[in-house]
């Protein structure tokens, strides 16, 4: 799993109060995210879906080009 420095931390830490009020809310939500906070989150995600059994192949392959 990827080893997450302090200040990635604190980014994701940020994130997900500013997003809190929305989940909860079940409200839409457009924004626009730092090209660091898109990185971190695409890391995070990319390994996660790595790790999971099952994934279809078509998933997968989107995300890969996505990068």
């Amino acid at each position: 799993m990827t080893e997450l420095s302090p200040a990635e931390i604190e980014l994701l830490e940020e994130f997900r109060e500013e997003l809190a009020p929305r989940h909860v809310s079940e409200m839409f939500y457009t924004t626009t995210l730092p090209a660091e906070l898109v990185t971190l989150l695409y890391k995070l995600i990319d390994e996660k879906l790595a790790a999971a059994d099952g994934l279809p192949a078509a998933v997968r392959k989107s995300l890969k080009e996505v990068s």
